[in-house]
């Protein structure tokens, strides 16, 4: 085999692992080896020799597991990370991230993925689900040239530009500043769909044979697309088992987008079964504003659902139902969504802020245990994003994405293995973000000592700093006149 990682505490998982213990395929001094991106082995060291490996690495006093899978990712907005935070909700997309957004150039916002895709993989991060118009181009001048595995989802969006509204002098639908008016419907822009749906199109032909590459459609919300090119979307997703990745009822601003279209009273989840476009094709995002019953409806219709602890309770100050949805029996993985308001996309401070948000919310401290939050992080998002036939966990046939982790770092340190292993929660609660010894993804090292493949940080940040100083100065004007509360904040000297 070209790899062996062995004598590591070894968590695969799968729960027939080979010596494994319990729903995580905890093996004590465990072995992983792959043989071209592929898992050959996974068990007990001492049933394989090391000598049959070209390259072994000394897994003692280190915990092993798949690579974390982030299901839902809008990279480019890391380059105005701290734009739009600590606002009301219905302030946070139009009034406070939309004026600062509209100036970031193409050629910024490769830059703002990148940024992404440096703090992902520097945390244990293997496959992020991207979600971004011309999505092909960060796949192409970021994850691709990185070896990151993404799941790469064109936006589909029918609104608009935001520009356009901002600049003209004559809409009916939004105030002096350009914001739209929640409670009016926005005419769609039926040519700005139908180019985006060519766009995912071309994502499918273009990636067919790429093993790092899965394409999705990702219609941007009911409220945000035609009902006419939302049937379309689910159609072909249905016709060639496609994902259909859609942000639903994802708070008040949507609910009154929906009733403002459909009539009172109507919601998301009502309008889309009405429609016939639930089923497992669909991989709904937030789901935080729909009720109980819904969600409950989702789940036995099939839909996967993606939860953003950490976005939706900056943004909203509403924890995303992931404990519920399991309990309803679907399937959940974890996203970080975005940069600005939430902070940023380290997998393992999501990892705590979902188990701790969890026990809050539910008021019981066994809500989200260590060990669910890791199988939501890994296998949960793999079949959340529909690849766990390929990632997600340990078993011999899979892709060898692989995380490495030091159990001597502060804030993990001390671990012991018994009467129980606590290298698990040291983890998931005490990671303070140097933990990552090394990463593979289809069996290619991302990260080792000498830090991310291929990837210089310091010139990274230099740049993503120089453009966001550029960014920040064209937008105050525009910025300003949107009147979130932010500008209180600022002329009150807090920001």
């Amino acid at each position: 085999m070209d790899t062996l990682v062995t004598d590591t505490l070894l968590v695969t998982m799968d729960p027939d692992t080979p010596g494994g213990s319990g729903d995580l395929g905890i093996v004590e001094r465990g072995a992983v080896g792959w043989t071209d991106g592929e898992i050959v082995y996974v068990g007990p060291a001492d049933a394989v020799d090391p000598a049959d490996a070209e390259r072994t690495i000394d897994g003692d006093g280190r915990l092993t597991c798949p690579g974390f899978v982030n299901v839902h990712v809008h990279g480019r907005h890391s380059i105005v990370r701290g734009a739009a935070q600590d606002v009301p909700e219905i302030e946070w997309m139009d009034r406070a991230l939309g004026p600062i957004v509209d100036h970031v150039t193409p050629a910024d916002g490769v830059v703002g993925a990148r940024l992404t895709a440096l703090e992902a993989i520097a945390s244990g991060t293997t496959t992020i689900g991207e979600y971004a118009t011309d999505v092909a181009a960060l796949v192409d001048e970021v994850y691709r040239p990185l070896g990151l595995r993404v799941v790469a989802t064109e936006t589909i969006n029918e609104l608009p530009d935001t520009s356009d509204v901002r600049d003209s002098d004559d809409s009916d639908d939004s105030d002096d500043s350009g914001v739209r008016d929640p409670d009016e419907p926005v005419p769609f822009d039926r040519e700005r769909g139908a180019a985006a749906l060519g766009r995912a199109e071309a994502l499918f032909e273009r990636y067919a044979d790429d093993p790092l590459v899965e394409p999705a459609y990702g219609p941007q919300a009911l409220d945000m697309v035609s009902m006419d090119r939302l049937r379309e979307v689910v159609d072909r997703a249905r016709a060639a088992d496609r994902t259909v990745h859609m942000h639903v009822a994802q708070g008040d601003r949507e609910r009154r987008g929906i009733e403002a279209r459909y009539g009172d009273g109507e919601t998301t989840v009502g309008v889309l079964d009405a429609a016939g476009l639930l089923g497992d094709h669909l991989l709904a995002a937030h789901l935080h504003g729909a009720t109980v019953d819904e969600r409950a409806r989702l789940a036995d219709a099939g839909v996967r659902m993606v939860g953003c602890p950490s976005s939706i309770t900056a943004i909203d100050g509403i924890v995303p139902p992931i404990v519920e949805y399991r309990e309803h029996g679907g399937d959940v993985g974890i996203g970080t969504d975005q940069a600005p308001g939430p902070g940023g996309h380290h997998a393992l401070r999501e990892l705590r802020t979902a188990a701790l948000l969890a026990k809050a919310d539910r008021g019981d401290p066994t809500a989200l245990d260590a060990a669910g939050a890791l199988e939501i992080a890994t296998i949960g998002g793999a079949r959340a994003l529909g690849i766990d036939d390929r990632v997600g966990s340990l078993s011999p046939g899979k892709r060898a994405d692989v995380a490495v982790y030091d159990l001597g770092s502060v804030g993990v340190a001390p671990t012991v293995n018994d009467p129980f292993h606590t290298a698990i929660p040291n983890l998931v609660y005490g990671a303070v973000g140097n933990e990552l010894e090394a990463a593979f993804v289809d069996g290619v090292q991302l990260v080792s000592a000498g830090g991310i493949v291929g990837l210089d940080a310091d010139a990274v940040v230099a740049e993503a700093n120089e453009r966001a100083e550029r960014i920040f100065a064209d937008a105050a004007a525009d910025w300003r006149a949107a009147g979130s509360t932010l500008v209180d904040d600022v002329d009150a000297g807090r920001l």
